[in-house]
């Protein structure tokens, strides 16, 4: 059995007995699904200031769609839809300007240039991207839309989002280059 089989198990259970009403096992659950939601976001966006706040959207989502989950379907696809649609829409909504989730990296840029794998991993390089580019990268290599959705969430033909595309990939590779140039 592995550890996603036990979480799955354990998770079910847990979300069984607060349906019956055990407060003490569902904030046992909420706890778990706190540090797995989290491994869930950092693992997929880097480590953007927005996280923590993510983190408890996505709680709060949960507890409120709790009626919602029928303890004789798998527990994971509930709970990571829920993550997945939260964490999307915490992404759009920066996008959108509706909200700023993602903190200036400007000044820590400056004082000290991480490594490219670290950079990479942290979301970092985007930051660095012209927002154009970001915005590109961010919508079809992160969220994972294809590039028909982007250019129209983005308000662009499909082939000023390819071009941006493109141009966003080749800009990455430059500033990789660079900081392999300068070490």
């Amino acid at each position: 059995m592995t550890d996603k089989d036990g979480d799955e198990q354990r998770w079910s259970m847990y979300m069984a007995a607060a349906h019956r009403g055990d407060t003490r096992l569902y904030e046992r659950l909420l706890s778990e699904l706190g540090s797995a939601i989290e491994g869930y976001v950092k693992s997929r966006f880097g480590r953007l200031s927005f996280t923590e706040d993510c983190v408890q959207e996505c709680l709060l989502a949960i507890h409120n769609a709790r009626h919602t989950y029928d303890p004789a379907r798998p527990f994971r696809p509930w709970l990571f839809a829920i993550v997945r649609n939260k964490t999307v829409d915490l992404l759009r909504r920066s996008y959108a300007g509706e909200r700023a989730v993602t903190e200036p990296l400007d000044a820590h840029l400056a004082a000290a240039p991480p490594e490219s794998e670290r950079e990479i991993e942290a979301g970092e390089l985007l930051a660095r991207l012209k927002p154009q580019f970001r915005s590109a990268l961010t919508l079809t290599k992160v969220i994972g839309y294809s590039v028909h959705e982007a250019a129209e969430r983005s308000g662009i033909s499909e082939t000023a989002m390819k071009t941006r595309v493109r141009r966003a990939i080749r800009a990455a590779q430059s500033l990789l280059r660079e900081e392999g140039d300068g070490q």
